[in-house]
């Protein structure tokens, strides 16, 4: 009995514990079906958006977040989690929830809504940040998958579910339904997550903007490169080409971050389009730092700041490797913070020159006050600070074409001003060689220039077997005058028979200057016959003709003529001065002295008798 009584215990208890497994696995499907059900249970209580009614729909504020700091999550537990609430709620005072600045995590959001009876054919889910470097779209449709697409800069363009710059995902709705949807975001740079819902041909309408105004900065911006790069191949300047490789490194950056290198550049080179972004903008920042130290010239060295420029250009340059090598979220945190020490201080220098009057300064400080709110506004943005909108997610393309523009204004500017300069500093020094090779009083050639062009004339006649004269001309009673009139008279005299043996040469040949009244005349193809005897009768004519002063008198001083030509005298150049002297010597000689009834006399004692009359 005892023995029976054992067995009929141990089956009770066999079967004892099968029941309490068969409950326990009964609890267990009913608890998971509970949950799985309590989707649209959950999007009852809540009162899930109804999908349909409007052409956009902007889901920033409608979604539910989960941060994940560890390895990847799957659908399944995203799913529990959501079912758990550890989803949260954007608070109503959080101005931006799905900008999560820099940050490594991976952001999961969850939007459940209702769809009505009519309802159009065609809805798309667009992630507008189009450098995001992974991005997955899990739909549910009454507690099943009905779709799952994949996004991202590292996938190749062609990968994409639908051909657009930003992430776009079209989304399979059918009339009176209950979904749930999941995006998971992971990036390694700026990690904001604009969400918006499009019906129809919404999206494609308002994409016609959106590439107007690209489309408008980057033609600005050809433009503008196109131009500096002329202007450096004409005036073979390095400033503009700095200039050029700027703005073609910052349009690299700013087409990575508009989603446009993807698109057209590089769309099977993933990791191009990933490096863009963040790359493009460094090694923009190089070039811009060797620019403004170029451009400021000398306001770094005197704020003794001459090194901090080219400082800034290898860190830009190390940022940029940093990115090319793989660790692209530490070089995304260093051309956030170098950007905005980088346009502080040009903002700095630049303010200094503008208060020196270096030329070009006030269209650079106006260029880096764009450029510097530009980056204060991107970079608040992209730690999470500033909402994302409009302005903030295109501030850096606003203050980048704003400042682009200005700085080629300064350029410009500096351009216009440095000719001013160089045509003042040209012509102070053609004054400086006129006052170097031409007499002061009569503005003929001086000594020294006559020298260069006898040497000239030299060369030329060697050259053409020609000739030429070399004719010294004296004035015989320059003395007197200025004994007796005094040296303003004898000023007068000088300047007026200057302007006489100006006008008798050819434009040509050379009249000078070279002693008190001692002039000589370079006459280039000339030989001895009845050309040099007409020279030298009109020469004796400026001689006999006379000399009205300022007080109204007259004078005649008479000219003695000394005529030497090379190579029939000389073919020496000094002896045939000496030969051109001799001559004017024994020329004076033939004429005599002075005699009592010179018109000089008569004109003093004319002008005695006007007084005593």
């Amino acid at each position: 009995m005892n023995r029976t009584g054992e067995v009929a215990v141990g089956i009770l208890t066999s079967l004892g514990v099968q029941v309490l497994k068969a409950v326990v696995s009964t609890i267990r499907v009913a608890v998971l079906f509970a949950l799985c059900s309590s989707v649209s249970t959950v999007s009852q209580a809540s009162s899930p958006t109804v999908v349909g009614a409007e052409e956009q729909l902007d889901l920033s504020r409608l979604v539910s977040v989960y941060r994940n700091e560890q390895s990847d999550l799957s659908p399944g537990i995203a799913l529990e989690l959501y079912l758990q609430d550890r989803f949260t709620q954007p608070e109503a005072a959080q101005q931006s929830p799905t900008n999560f600045g820099l940050t490594t995590d991976e952001v999961w959001l969850a939007f459940d809504f209702s769809t009505p009876e009519q309802l159009s054919d065609r809805f798309f889910l667009e992630v507008g940040h189009a450098s995001l470097d992974e991005v997955h779209l899990y739909l549910l449709k009454d507690d099943e998958l009905v779709s799952d697409q994949r996004s991202g800069d590292l996938l190749p363009f062609s990968e994409r579910p639908v051909s657009h710059r930003n992430h776009v995902f079209p989304l399979p709705l059918s009339a009176s339904s209950q979904y749930l949807v999941f995006v998971s975001v992971r990036s390694e740079g700026t990690l904001t997550v604009p969400l918006t819902l499009w019906q129809g041909d919404s999206l494609w309408r308002n994409d016609h903007y959106a590439y107007a105004t690209l489309g408008l900065y980057y033609g600005l911006l050809v433009a503008l490169l196109v131009y500096n790069l002329f202007l450096f191949f004409s005036l073979r300047d390095v400033l503009y080409l700095t200039y050029v490789g700027f703005i073609a490194c910052l349009a690299i950056g700013q087409a990575g971050l508009s989603g446009l290198t993807g698109h057209f550049l590089w769309p099977d080179t993933p990791w191009l389009v990933h490096l863009s972004p963040t790359g493009g903008v460094a090694a923009a920042g190089v070039f811009g730092a060797l620019f403004v130290q170029r451009f400021l010239a000398g306001t770094p060295a005197r704020l003794k700041l001459g090194w901090f420029m080219p400082c800034m250009s290898v860190a830009y340059g190390l940022t940029f490797l940093t990115a090319a090598v793989g660790f692209y979220d530490m070089a995304a945190i260093a051309v956030n913070l170098l950007s905005m020490v980088f346009a502080a201080a040009a903002l700095m220098m630049g303010a200094v020159s503008l208060w020196r009057k270096e030329p070009g300064a006030r269209f650079f400080v106006l260029a880096w006050v764009s450029f510097l709110l530009g980056v204060l506004v991107i970079a608040l943005h992209n730690v999470g600070i500033l909402p994302s909108n409009g302005f903030t997610t295109n501030a850096l393309m606003i203050g980048s074409a704003m400042e682009m523009l200005l700085l080629s204004l300064a350029l410009a500017d500096r351009t216009r001003e440095l000719e001013t300069t160089n045509r003042q500093l040209w012509q102070n020094q053609q004054v400086l060689e006129r006052q170097a090779n031409h007499d002061v009083l009569t503005g003929l050639a001086n000594r020294k220039l006559l020298q260069d062009r006898l040497t000239g004339a030299e060369a030329r006649a060697r050259r053409s077997g020609e000739s030429f004269a070399l004719v010294v001309v004296d004035l015989n009673k320059f003395k007197e005058i200025n004994d007796t009139l005094g040296h303003a008279a004898g000023d007068e005299v000088l300047i007026s028979v200057s302007n006489k043996l100006k006008a008798l040469p050819r434009s040509s040949d050379t009249v000078a200057r070279i002693g008190g009244d001692e002039f000589v005349l370079l006459l280039e193809g000339v030989q001895k016959g009845k050309g040099m005897d007409r020279l030298i009768a009109n020469l004796s004519r400026i001689g006999d003709m006379p000399v009205i002063l300022e007080n109204g008198g007259e004078v005649r001083v008479g000219l003695s003529i000394g005529v030497a030509i090379y190579p029939d005298d000389t073919n020496e150049v000094d002896r045939l001065f000496s030969l051109a002297d001799a001559d004017m010597y024994r020329d004076k000689q033939v004429q005599g002295a002075t005699p009592e009834g010179d018109p000089i006399f008569a004109e003093c004692s004319g002008s005695a008798q006007r007084s005593t009359r």
